[in-house]
């Protein structure tokens, strides 16, 4: 354990979390991490450059920050839940927010920062916190699958390690540490020595997170697409908060590169749509022409205008100037997103 985490346990599944207040009245931010990796990549680890890391950059803007991480085969957990699956990951991590809310007595409007196969959770997560009277004032896909399935096609031949966990060695973990390398050497020093990275930031996870579309049956993963959509709500668009992305365009990480402006541009066209028009304008035909085009042009620019590209690569946020301009990234799409949102209120106007 590391200064500042702490282990809390909901529904009988426990989570690494690590808290930091801002200034008073700030919003929380909240980083759920990915794949086999702990939340402690938004973080560091004592020793380490604070500077390369989200949090430090967070706390910088004033921001309240909570680092989430889900349980996995590492030793911070004393045992393996391999049937953990993304409705209980989006409890678990709404409860846990809406503790810290009412504890350090924050907004009630939070942003969360989806990293990886975090994308996964946006709806799970909306939902588990609108049960508890808090809201998602903005979800930050960072080179992040969306709930769609099997959108990483390569996953479906990993295979459960001794506790029923995927293993990430053999799967993707040389590649994470190809892109950790990339990054240090694009910092000019090691931020994270890969032998740490592995045995502290690193651990197998539970499939049904997995963009795979698989569960755990018998001591083997078997495909479950219909499971896997009704577990991440991945065509309840009308459930859906206020999307924006931050990705990349590494070859590295060639398919959240070429693909994650497709695939959350889809969501986010659709959740515009059905909170800010479909259900403000009883009659489209009844509108005005000019009113019209507005709305068909705010929709139409919406994902290139909710979408920041990043230097760096599936880890572009790790490294002083990686941390530093996600921040940055975050402050300007949350202003993108209040002014669309209130250019589409003026445009449904009657």
């Amino acid at each position: 354990m590391y200064p500042g985490e702490s282990i809390i346990e909901v529904g009988g599944y426990p989570a690494l979390v690590r808290f930091e207040p801002g200034r008073a009245g700030s919003s929380l931010v909240v980083f759920i991490t990915g794949g086999g990796v702990l939340a402690r990549i938004a973080y560091g680890h004592p020793g380490g450059r604070a500077c390369d890391f989200l949090a430090y950059w967070l706390h910088q803007e004033g921001f309240a920050s909570l680092a989430l991480s889900y349980p996995m085969g590492n030793a911070v957990f004393d045992r393996a839940y391999p049937d953990f699956s993304v409705v209980d990951w989006g409890e678990q991590s709404a409860e846990i927010i809406a503790l810290h809310v009412k504890a350090h007595e924050l907004p009630r409007r939070v942003i969360v920062m989806g990293w990886s196969m975090a994308g996964r959770i946006v709806e799970p997560i909306t939902a588990a916190l609108h049960r508890r009277d808090v809201e998602v004032e903005l979800f930050v896909a960072m080179a992040a699958s969306t709930p769609l399935p099997n959108l990483l096609p390569a996953l479906s031949a990993m295979r459960p390690a001794a506790s029923g966990l995927a293993s990430v060695a053999g799967a993707y973990a040389e590649v994470l540490l190809a892109n950790l390398q990339e990054q240090s050497r694009d910092a000019g020093h090691v931020i994270l020595d890969p032998a740490m990275f592995s045995t502290q930031f690193m651990g197998d996870f539970p499939v049904r997170l997995a963009a795979s579309a698989m569960r755990l049956s018998n001591g083997a993963f078997i495909s479950d697409p219909l499971g896997d959509q009704h577990q991440t709500g991945a065509w309840r668009y009308s459930a859906l908060p206020p999307l924006a992305l931050i990705t990349h365009e590494a070859k590295l990480d060639a398919r959240h590169a070429l693909m994650d402006r497709a695939t959350w541009g889809f969501y986010v066209t659709q959740s515009l749509s059905e909170a800010h028009v479909l259900t403000q304008v009883k009659s489209p035909s009844a509108l005005a022409p000019a009113k019209w085009a507005r709305i068909n042009d705010l929709i139409h620019a919406a994902p290139a205008r909710l979408t920041m590209i990043m230097p760096g690569n599936h880890m572009f946020f790790v490294g002083e100037k990686g941390a530093r301009s996600t921040v940055a990234a975050l402050e300007e799409l949350r202003t993108r997103m209040a002014a669309l949102i209130a250019e589409l209120a003026e445009a449904t106007r009657p």
